[in-house]
């Protein structure tokens, strides 16, 4: 029997469907072939130029179990999660300097910056009393990787800073070394995913990455392990944001 995750980014049991990029091939073959997870692509967003138009975490926010927020014209995608019974609000319009979607969910928490988070996600934390941590940072959700319900990885200091004042236990790294078109660098949350209670996936090597030391010692305090997608150097694809687990 498989559903929808009870709280977003925080899979219990094996991953049977993630929202992702298709920027790689290789990654969802992968994927498709090792781990038996099925990918759902959303559709490039129309009113962003740069590579992040095609990210999973620019037009899409797992809200918790069914509920879901969309970009409003990413008919394919929402036709593919609606018939799986998901529950879509449609968002604000989307743009690079209004990601509205691009927050970071941690069961009773979610990282965002308050003033562009979109209204669906504002309203839905007031009806789960979901605290909002606020932070200067608009691409909360690409900048955060989560190893568990109050364990993060991140390269932003405003995130850092506030996961210490709130008691989430924390990992700073370089914010060099991942690849993003068009960009000096990407986000270590944009390049990986839980696909398990206990397995961490990354969009290429994570051994090309110079803190890869430092972050496979931090997943090991909890029992999560790195596994590696593809080769070369970590891409910032948006994310590979799980939705449906073996229950």
């Amino acid at each position: 029997m498989i559903g929808f995750l009870k709280y977003p980014n925080l899979p219990q049991g094996r991953v049977t469907h993630i929202i992702a990029s298709d920027m790689s091939s290789e990654i969802i073959d992968e994927l498709e072939n090792n781990y038996h997870i099925k990918t759902i692509v959303p559709s490039p967003l129309g009113t962003i130029s740069g590579m992040e138009r095609y990210h999973a975490d620019m037009s899409v926010c797992h809200l918790g179990e069914n509920r879901f927020v969309s970009e409003k014209d990413n008919r394919c995608m929402i036709k593919t999660l609606s018939e799986m019974g998901a529950d879509i609000a449609y968002s604000g319009e989307i743009t690079g300097h209004m990601p509205r979607l691009n927050v970071c969910f941690l069961k009773d928490k979610v990282i965002g910056r308050e003033s562009v988070a979109d209204n669906a996600i504002l309203n839905y934390c007031r009806e789960k009393d979901i605290r909002f941590i606020n932070v200067s940072q608009r691409y909360a959700g690409c900048s955060t990787a989560v190893v568990n319900e109050n364990a993060v990885i991140t390269s932003d200091e405003s995130i850092y800073k506030k996961c210490i004042e709130n008691n989430i236990d924390v990992l700073k790294t370089d914010p060099s070394g991942i690849r993003l078109e068009g960009y000096d660098h990407g986000f270590i949350g944009g390049c990986c995913g839980l696909i398990s209670g206990n397995i961490l996936a990354f969009s290429g090597d994570i051994r090309t990455y110079k803190d890869h030391d430092n972050i496979r010692s931090f997943l090991k305090n909890y029992s999560v392990q790195a596994v590696s997608l593809a080769k070369g150097e970590l891409t910032d694809i948006g994310g590979l944001l799980p939705i449906m687990e073996e229950k």
